[in-house]
């Protein structure tokens, strides 16, 4: 007890210290101020209570936490807020100004009828212009307790509340499917918001076991579509539409992703689920393309949205993990990687996944091809905000670039690995311990949450200090809102056994600000059948630049944002121009519009029609022409298990081919190319003829056994002939140190474009080659090289011998010694 006291609190001590004697800045006139629940009038508390049968060892999904949905539900131009409760009742606050609420739940009629709810959907689904409320509801094993609710805005009473109707049964939407989120959008361009749920349950099998994908429908975590059919009924229409894919769905962002007109799907899915991206067909139907758009995704997605980060007039995609920034953290929550899972990747089809942030920035798409993404989020500093949930991702501080704020927070460090095995006892005992106290045993680590300023549109810098985001809490589910129409962004975040957090944006109380932050807010008056206009895109341009907005307030992590577009616009106090396209592709243009106002646009005035997106270039730099030219190759090779041979490795050795070496190897005047082969496996030669077209061949190297692994490859004239001559350098971590088949090979043409080994014009030498380069280091009239070093088999990061090799009319000798003896380990080459 006296070692666990002196480990827990000798650090906390050392740590105030620290932070008491050194840390003098001054965090007092920060951008975001959390004001008191005695302010707002707002004490929202989603309180989870557990018990030997309720808590986070059986059942897993207990902190995930509920949402928080915006809209002006009394028509007073003020945005009220509505909170989602697990075991507490939902709370519907009325914005009364100045940042005060009146908590109208029980008049409204919206307290979630004692059912465990989740996501938040604010939409005006029987268009009569007042926003309606269809809550989520999940986790209880009673179906009729999970059945979604949809409270449909009755207009005001005697005493100017709203209050509402639960309609869901009448509507055709009491989903019972253990629903996390639902995102209205219309699918099939009938003018009508149809709407996808969002699931996520836990069969019977672990969620982290790889299998076969379900993929035609059957799941029970399968998401579902529900078409709107105009009367104020829906139709399931999943199966019909090819929503097939199971998935443990966490969050869920619409959007036109490929620029075609038609909105798209993008499914963050938590645990082995690869996350889906469902592009519309134009038909009524979807069909999943992830692998195509992305290289890569997070492991347990939790929050994601679509929105541009760089201001390019392309949306990129955020979507949140769980990694630590702290190392003592990382070491403690994660399990060591498994080179299993690459292989079952691969026999299973499942698409690469990271424990970490990830940031997919759209880099555009050629003509006839899909939008391509690259993952940035290492680059923008985004990737490790401990165990997140809700990206924020928005202009807070009005200088022209979304920044953003990440919500997280788990109450119980259940991936905390050393307390598990070594305290808790979990899976080391026959029976599983899934007592209170066993829960109540696992370290309490509240986390702050993060808020990152946008620097330039590709990097991130965290200002969560600067602005004001200081105090732990376990943070879920949350939305952006200018609460007191002040012109910048307030926050509201939704808190697992806590009080709720206001946060008001201080931007616009500060003098001088508004010079170098002005902003511009759009509402949007849709079509009679889409009052909100989901699915509009507005891009303006300013100063010589750009922002682009798709509306879609159903964003983030169970929540759904103000339905109005903010745009920060920094020193611009007039936007030149203003281009909305409404869904159905008719437009408006305005200009001169001046910063600084909520801007009102119609569709009613709306005028001719445009194309989505924005032009991509017409002819890409480089273009593939293999096919044209007869070169198709797909090299082969052994899959070598290096980590069998050192666990520790960051990365595999053995698979850094195949080289290429490019020369006119039968002097008929054009290039040819040499492959190099992987160990067992020949190199292949594509040799080119007068037409420009070229053709393999695999026999140009006579009497060839070969089991080496070609690593560097160079065509040169070894011997002074006229005719080039072939170096390969050699090597391979998957063989023993020291091997004979990491021996440099020459081989020497014989004016008939083929060629022999020469044994004896190279020196003997065992090590792991890299490279080889030609240059006339003697000054002699021929080409001498050098020859990099990779690794040393077994021995990593050992640094491998390199070579001078001096070329003696056409024999050569080793001089690196004599020449420069730091080549002989310069590192890893």
């Amino acid at each position: 007890m006296f070692i666990s006291f002196i480990r827990l609190k000798w650090p906390v001590i050392f740590a105030v210290i620290v932070l008491a004697s050194c840390s003098k800045t001054d965090h007092t006139n920060t951008l975001f101020k959390l004001l008191p629940e005695s302010s707002t009038n707002i004490d929202f508390n989603n309180k989870i209570t557990e018990s030997d049968s309720l808590n986070i060892l059986n059942h897993p999904y207990l902190y995930n936490g509920a949402g928080v949905g915006i809209g002006d539900f009394n028509h007073d131009g003020l945005p009220d807020v509505y909170f989602g409760g697990n075991m507490v009742s939902n709370k519907l606050y009325l914005n009364k100004g100045n940042l005060k609420f009146q908590d109208v739940t029980d008049v409204a009629g919206v307290d979630g009828q004692k059912r465990w709810c989740t996501g938040i959907s604010v939409v005006d689904i029987n268009a009569d212009g007042w926003p309606d409320i269809y809550v989520c509801a999940s986790f209880d094993k009673d179906p009729t307790k999970r059945k979604n609710m949809l409270y449909i805005n009755q207009k005001l009473n005697k005493d100017g509340v709203p209050t509402f109707k639960e309609s869901a049964k009448s509507y055709g939407l009491d989903d019972d499917g253990y629903s996390t989120q639902a995102i209205f959008f219309d699918y099939n361009m009938d003018g009508l918001l149809d709407v996808y749920v969002l699931t996520n349950v836990l069969d019977k099998g672990t969620p982290v076991a790889y299998r076969p994908k379900l993929a035609h429908g059957e799941a029970i975590n399968n998401d579902r579509l529900y078409q709107n059919n105009g009367n104020n009924t829906f139709t399931n229409v999943t199966k019909e539409a090819g929503i097939l894919m199971e998935g443990f769905g966490n969050s869920v962002a619409v959007t036109d992703i490929n620029a075609d007109g038609w909105p798209d799907i993008y499914v963050g899915n938590d645990f082995i689920s690869n996350d889906l991206l469902y592009i519309n067909n134009k038909n009524g139907t979807f069909t999943n393309r992830a692998a195509e758009y992305f290289k890569h995704t997070g492991w347990s997605v939790m929050g994601a949205d679509m929105v541009d980060i760089n201001n390019d007039g392309l949306q990129d995609l955020v979507s949140l993990e769980m990694l630590p920034e702290e190392n003592l953290r990382k070491k403690t929550m994660l399990m060591g990687d498994n080179y299993i899972t690459y292989i079952n990747n691969k026999k299973y089809n499942y698409e690469p996944q990271y424990i970490r942030n990830v940031l997919q920035l759209n880099q555009g798409k050629a003509p006839g091809s899909n939008p391509q993404f690259s993952d940035i989020a290492y680059l923008a500093g985004v990737y490790q905000t401990d165990w997140s949930w809700t990206p924020l991702v928005a202009d807070f501080d009005n200088d022209g670039y979304r920044d953003m704020m990440i919500t997280n927070g788990y109450p119980r460090d259940v991936t905390d690995l050393d307390h598990a095995l070594y305290s808790n006892s979990q899976g080391r005992t026959a029976k599983e311990n899934t007592s209170l106290a066993s829960a109540d045993s696992f370290p309490v680590v509240k986390t702050v949450s993060y808020a990152f300023k946008n620097a330039g549109g590709y990097t991130f810098k965290n200002q969560s200090a600067d602005w004001g985001i200081t105090k732990p809490a376990f943070s879920t589910g949350g939305i952006y809102a200018d609460l007191d129409n002040d012109g910048d962004l307030d926050l509201v975040i939704n808190n697992i056994d806590e009080a709720a957090f206001i946060y008001e944006n201080t931007l616009n109380n500060q003098k001088k600000s508004v010079k170098n932050h002005h902003y511009l807010s759009v509402a949007l008056e849709g079509t009679a059948k889409n009052t909100a206009g989901i699915g509009a895109t507005i891009r303006i341009y300013y100063q010589g630049k750009q922002q682009f907005y798709e509306q879609q307030p159903c964003r983030g992590y169970l929540s759904t944002d103000d339905a109005k577009a903010h745009f920060g616009l920094g020193t611009a106090a007039t936007i030149d121009s203003l281009r909305i396209r409404w869904a159905d592709g008719k437009t408006q243009l305005l200009t001169n519009i001046k910063a600084d106002q909520t801007l009102k646009i119609a569709y009613k005035n709306s005028i001719g029609s445009i194309s989505p997106g924005i032009s991509s270039k017409e002819n890409p730099v480089f273009q593939s022409v293999a096919k044209q030219l007869g070169i198709s190759y797909k090299p082969e090779e052994k899959d070598a298990i290096d980590y069998n041979i050192q666990p520790t490795l960051p990365h595999k050795l053995s698979q850094f081919g195949p080289s290429i070496a490019v020369g006119d190897i039968d002097n008929n005047g054009f290039d040819d190319f040499y492959i190099g082969g992987a160990a067992g496996n020949k190199g292949t030669f594509f040799m080119q003829d007068k037409s420009g077209k070229f053709h393999l061949d695999t026999k140009r190297i006579l009497h060839e056994f070969k089991e080496e692994e070609d690593m560097g490859a160079l065509l040169f004239d070894a011997n002074g002939d006229g005719f080039l001559d072939l170096y390969v350098a050699s090597g391979s971590y998957e063989f023993e140190k020291n091997h004979t088949s990491a021996q440099d090979r020459l081989y020497i043409n014989n004016k008939k474009g083929q060629f022999e080994r020469d044994f004896a014009a190279i020196p003997i030498e065992y090590d792991n080659g890299s490279c080889v380069k030609a240059a006339d280091f003697d000054g002699d009239g021929d080409l001498d090289l050098f020859v990099g070093g990779r690794s040393v088999s077994g021995a990593y990061p050992t640094s491998p011998n390199s070579h001078l090799l001096r070329n003696d009319g056409g024999k050569f000798t080793d001089v690196t010694q004599q020449l420069c003896a730091d080549l002989q380990h310069p590192g890893m080459v």
